[in-house]
């Protein structure tokens, strides 16, 4: 018997080290002695379709901003809302009275006595006729890369949220108290005023040429694009900062003050920036003061010596950043309605849904042990004629329809029962097809629902009209199984392009060492993949049994789809133990 699980055991082996390209599987290993193990491979058609991926979960580290028009996809635009995060403890310095009792720097209150090449971009702030500080601000938009073309002229407009919006039942909420804060349709238009927000504009190019060459290719130069507040602005949140910001509760009381930014493209076509950092600085001057004897000090000149301070405020993990994207959906459609492939496009675009015949291998494969299943998803090559072509997905999550929202909102990991993931990030050679070694549970997690809704039945679905989100849901009851799978989704599964995140410590095991995935989220990088499959080729046949067609109990012939072309073919390996006839 040993040798029996010995082989079963060989046989997962080759179905699991199979590379990316093999299509098909040996079973031939099973030697005379052992014919009451019976192992088998069977094959299912798999049927795929591109769906529009919709409004998406899409709460990210990254703003993306820019605009890119293709060919192929149309135009994508992009903006991002973002808050700021004040630390715990953040002071601003008193300012100056006049005193001299400390060593301690105190902000200065007039530049009467500055070189005016020192005061001249600092704006000194007032309490209604009380000078209490002096501010310039600063926001910089960090990035580490971007898509498309370096040298495109853009412009971007910067704009502050604004702190309370009254929506249609008359409440007031803050943005990101909005429950599309998170999704890739909120409505940015909602929450600041174009014509009294206004931060500032920035014209820029991906790659900043002003900046010499030795400072770009330093390994420390990090590329950014620089908003100053104009003097009016500065007045207006540089009263709040510093009145608010000399005690040491500015961090519970900031987000009032200054709920966030929108950011948003609004000139040139050809380059998208991936912000990872965002960072607001209040600069500021301090008097120059001998630690001893707490004396002003003076330049040779006998101008007041000053020295420069700021204050940070940086976009974090703990606080809200919320992509608005937009794609040209006629160009979007037109892609889907191609019936010869599939598309993955991201981001927020096209996903693959996928349906396999779940209740056919149940009926064919009953009895047997399920011990791999293997879908593998073939990726048609480009002809890479685009100046600027987006690259294939390298990690891709098939998750069942049911939990694609969830899984986001919860921030999960794949658990290989209701989804499994592709993950080619640490490869750098190229791939030729997807592939999902062993979705076995996610089989069996089919086959639990459909057992839980057997004993649930009748059971009430309210079907939406996809041609008019604001009709009422059509009323349906499901009586029979077959009637549930029909009106369910249950055997759908959806391929989504996913950015992983690895931590940075690795476990060593006795051969490698290896990271660990520490988060999931949607992939929001301009990409697109064409993959083997659509509906090109379906049509209804009369099925046959045994040579004979079959009819429905009202006469009628019994109609079944053949998908001849475009199919793509699940692999099962089972096995069914038999005793041994003596």
């Amino acid at each position: 018997m040993k040798a029996k699980y010995a082989l079963i055991a060989l046989l997962a082996i080759s179905f699991f080290g199979c590379d990316d390209n093999t299509a098909g599987l040996g079973l031939g290993m099973f030697p005379g002695s052992d014919r009451d193990i019976n192992g088998k491979l069977t094959t299912f058609d798999v049927t795929t379709e591109s769906v529009p991926a919709g409004e998406i979960y899409a709460k990210t580290n990254i703003g993306y901003v820019g605009k890119f028009t293709d060919a192929t996809f149309g135009t994508y635009e992009a903006g991002f809302l973002a808050q700021l995060n004040c630390p715990q403890g953040m002071t601003f310095p008193e300012a100056f009275s006049g005193t001299t009792t400390s060593g301690t720097g105190k902000m200065m209150t007039s530049f009467s006595n500055v070189e005016d090449a020192v005061s001249k971009n600092y704006t000194i702030i007032k309490d209604g006729s009380t000078p209490i500080g002096n501010c310039q601000i600063n926001i910089y938009l960090w990035y580490d890369s971007y898509f498309g073309d370096s040298l495109t002229a853009c412009r971007l407009s910067m704009y502050e949220l604004d702190k309370k919006k009254v929506d249609d039942k008359g409440n007031k909420h803050y943005w990101y108290e909005d429950p599309k804060a998170y999704y890739t349709n909120i409505n940015p238009a909602a929450y600041y005023d174009k014509t009294t927000s206004l931060l500032g504009n920035k014209a820029y190019t991906a790659v900043d040429l002003s900046i010499s060459d030795s400072i770009r290719n330093l390994s420390t130069y990090v590329p950014y694009v620089k908003i100053t507040l104009d003097q009016e602005k500065t007045k207006e949140l540089g009263k709040e900062l510093l009145k608010e910001g000399r005690t040491k509760d500015l961090y519970q009381k900031f987000q009032n003050i200054f709920p966030g930014l929108y950011v948003k493209s609004d000139y040139g076509d050809g380059t998208i920036l991936y912000i990872n950092t965002i960072q607001m600085d209040v600069t500021f001057l301090e008097h120059a003061r001998d630690s001893v004897t707490g004396g002003l000090l003076h330049t040779s000149t006998g101008k007041d010596s000053v020295v420069y301070s700021r204050r940070s405020f940086t976009s974090t993990r703990e606080i809200i950043q919320a992509n608005s994207l937009n794609n040209e959906q006629d160009a979007i459609e037109s892609c889907i309605e191609n019936p010869d492939l599939t598309y993955i496009k991201s981001p927020a675009g096209i996903f693959t849904q996928v349906t396999i015949p779940v209740s056919e291998i149940a009926k064919e494969l009953q009895g047997d042990t399920l011990n791999a299943v293997k879908l593998g998803i073939p990726i048609y090559n480009e002809t890479n004629d685009k100046k600027f072509e987006m690259s294939k997905p390298r990690n891709v999550l098939l998750i069942r329809k049911k939990y694609k929202d969830t899984f986001f909102e919860k921030n999960q990991l794949s658990d290989g029962t209701t989804s499994a993931l592709f993950d080619y990030s640490n490869n750098s050679l190229s791939f030729t097809q997807y592939t999902f070694n062993n979705i076995t549970q996610m089989i069996n997690n089919c086959l639990a629902d459909r057992e839980a809704a057997r004993k649930a039945l009748p059971i009430t679905f309210y079907i939406p009209d996809p041609n008019d989100p604001e009709e009422e849901p059509k009323k349906e009851i499901a009586t029979t199984i077959e009637q549930w799978e029909e009106l369910s989704e249950w055997n759908k599964f959806i391929l989504i392009p996913v950015l992983v995140t690895k931590d940075s410590s690795s476990s060593n095991s006795y051969y490698e060492s290896s990271s660990n995935i520490i988060s999931i989220q949607h992939d929001l990088k301009p990409g697109y993949v064409r993959l083997k499959g659509g509906k090109n080729g379906e049509k209804m046949i009369q099925e046959v049994k045994n040579g004979e067609p079959q009819y429905n109990q009202d006469g009628t012939p019994k109609m079944i789809h053949e998908y001849p072309n475009n199919v793509l073919k699940l692999e099962v390996v089972s096995t069914n133990f038999e005793p041994i006839s003596k």
